[in-house]
């Protein structure tokens, strides 16, 4: 993945190991915005994963992370 950023008077590219966009970049840059001062590099990822979104049920991703979480602490969500 390489992107363009502006960096003073000047623009450079940044490259990296491409990332597979999912819920986690949201629910990791939400959490972010609690936090003082939160890190931006996390809120610009799930800016990105909501521009790169399009045809994804954000809902039904949202409840299978939250499913997931639920089941790996040994509970179901009629326990809640």
């Amino acid at each position: 993945m390489v992107r363009l950023e502006k960096q003073g008077d000047s623009f450079v590219m940044i490259t990296g190991a491409s990332q597979k966009l999912d819920i986690s970049m949201l629910i990791g840059a939400i959490s972010e915005l609690q936090k003082n001062p939160p890190d931006k590099n996390k809120i610009k990822e799930g800016l990105l994963y909501l521009d790169n979104s399009a045809g994804v049920d954000i809902r039904k991703e949202i409840r299978a992370a939250l499913q997931k979480a639920v089941e790996r602490k040994g509970l179901t969500i009629t326990d809640l």
